[in-house]
Parts: C-alpha cells; structure tokens; sequence
C-alpha cells in the first residue's frame, strides 16, 4: 500500500478512535493502535508522541478537524469542532467515506452486507467545476436534457455544486443571457475550462440561495409563504426526523395527527414532496395551494382508474 494511503488510513483511525469515545489519553489510543491489525500491520506498540502530533497537525490541515489536549481532565485528547463531521459539507463527506472504507478494510466479511444506493454519474466532472469556481473561469459545457434528445452548448459561469436526491447539480450563469441555470452533472455529456474569467454578482449569495425551496428548483413564479401542513400517524415521526424543509415547525399535537408550518416556495419540487406522503399528509392553508394539491391527486385517480 502507498505511503501516502497507509498515512490517510491512520488520520482516518485517529480521528474515528476519538470520536466514538469521545475522549482519550494518548496511552489509550496506544492501547487502541496496538489491537488494530489492520491498520497498524507490523504491530507496532504504540505512536510516537512527535508522529502522534504530526498526525493531529495533518488531520487539521487535511479535514479541518481539531484534535485538543484538556489538560485539566488529564490530558486527554477530544475533537474540539464535532461540526466539521456532522454538518454537511465536503469534508464530511470525503471523511465519513474513508472512514467506512477503513471499517471495510478492517472487516471484510461485513463488505457483501452493506447496500448502498446509486449514485447517479457525473461526479467526474466535479474537480474541474471547483476548479472553475475557485479561479472565476467559464465553463464550456454540452448538455442534454431529459426532454430534449439533441445536445447544445453553452457558456456558463459557475456559482455553486448542490447535492439532491442522489444527484449533483451545477448552478451558473450562462455567459450569453446572464441568466442563472441549473445543471445536473449526470447530463452534461462534456465539459472544458474556457480561458475567460468572469466576476461575481456581488447580489448573489450563494450559501442562501436554495434556502426558500426544496430541492434545487428556485421558481420565481411562486413566493415564499407560509404553508400549513397537516401529516396523520405513525408519519409524524418520519415527518420530524427528516424535516422537508429547515423552517418547519410544528404548530399542533394530537393523537391523531400534527400540524406543522413550513416557509417555503410551494413550487414543483415542493408539491411533489407531498405526494410521496399519500394520505398520511395534507395541505391545509393557502387555499390555493390545497386546491392544487387535490387536483393533483385527482389526476393520479384518474391515471388507477384508466
């Protein structure tokens, strides 16, 4: 195994080490390091203190997460900054991957057991488009859409990379109408960097700007309002486990059911999150929304009864 893999693997460890005891002297790390044949193959005793700290020092540079010293609880050693794993975020991402590939390595009869679901294509281009962001670069890119069988091309200025549903998404502006457009990366049939720069909209705000909507369809036809939502059941748990959206808050609790209002642009995407509930969930206010929501499902009695 490359040095530079066998030296990811062990920041990995430490850090997973760490986080599931929560605190741990470097003696008890040792102890750890010593039972792990896996990822310690010669068996070495323990981690020399100097190698010990240099692995603290690349794990921050590395992921960002910070191993401390409390020295007042007996030197023991505790990540400091439990969001860098736990928010969404690259890093989180990157880590708790390796860190399953490490649990992998450690127990491979486990591997057949684990079912993961697909990720759709595309990621390919990822380091290219963060490569394009970070130096204010147009992107040349051809793209298919789902309801359109030719490819076309366009110039695009890239913003931002979204993850939903098990895709990627590109959010740019196209360099020819200045408007914002949404790309899912598993679509785009090539891409390259383009020489020319571009400068951003000082207006745009990109760690908000889905903040109104579920998903990645940011609809300007429809207004963030106020929604009432009505979910029955054994639902409600799923409901409030996994929020639809972050502003949902619950309003009322019975045995029957709970009511619940969301702030949120009640677009395609939004609607559609309400259909997969069935009857276990309802639109109660606005009105019109309500009336959508039943014509909708209408239509889909329509379909069952042919």
């Amino acid at each position: 195994m490359a040095t530079s893999v066998k030296l990811i693997r062990r920041y990995v460890w430490l850090v997973d080490v760490i986080r599931q005891a929560g605190r741990l002297t470097l003696e008890e790390i040792n102890d750890c390091w010593l039972d792990n044949s896996t990822i310690n193959p010669d068996h070495e005793s323990k981690i020399p203190e100097r190698t010990f700290h240099r692995h603290r020092d690349a794990v921050a540079d590395l992921f960002g997460i910070d191993i401390e010293c409390d020295r007042s609880d007996g030197n023991t050693y505790y990540i400091s900054n439990m969001d860098a794993l736990e928010n969404p975020s690259f890093t989180a991402w990157l880590f708790n991957g390796l860190s399953i590939e490490n649990q992998f390595a450690e127990n491979e009869n486990v591997k057949e057991r684990v079912v993961f679901e697909k990720t759709l294509g595309g990621t390919e281009y990822m380091s290219t488009i963060i490569n394009a962001i970070s130096n204010r670069q147009l992107l040349k890119i051809s793209y298919r859409r789902f309801n359109q069988g030719e490819e076309k091309e366009f110039d695009v200025a890239p913003y931002l990379l979204k993850q939903s549903r098990q895709r990627w998404y590109l959010l740019g502006k196209r360099a020819d109408t200045d408007k914002l457009m949404t790309f899912a990366l598993d679509r785009i049939t090539s891409l390259e960097m383009r020489q020319r720069t571009f400068e951003w909209d000082k207006n745009f705000n990109a760690p908000h700007y889905f903040d109104e909507v579920v998903g990645i369809n940011v609809d300007d036809d429809y207004d963030c309002e106020e929604v009432m939502v009505r979910v029955y059941g054994n639902q409600r748990a799923y409901f409030e486990s996994l929020p639809l959206h972050a502003t949902q808050r619950i309003l009322e609790n019975n045995e029957e059911y709970s009511d619940y209002i969301i702030n949120v642009r009640p677009e395609y995407e939004f609607q559609h999150e309400m259909l997969r509930l069935g009857p276990d969930a309802e639109v109660l206010s606005p009105q019109w929304l309500r009336e959508e929501m039943a014509w909708l499902n209408e239509e889909a009695l329509k379909r069952y009864k042919g």
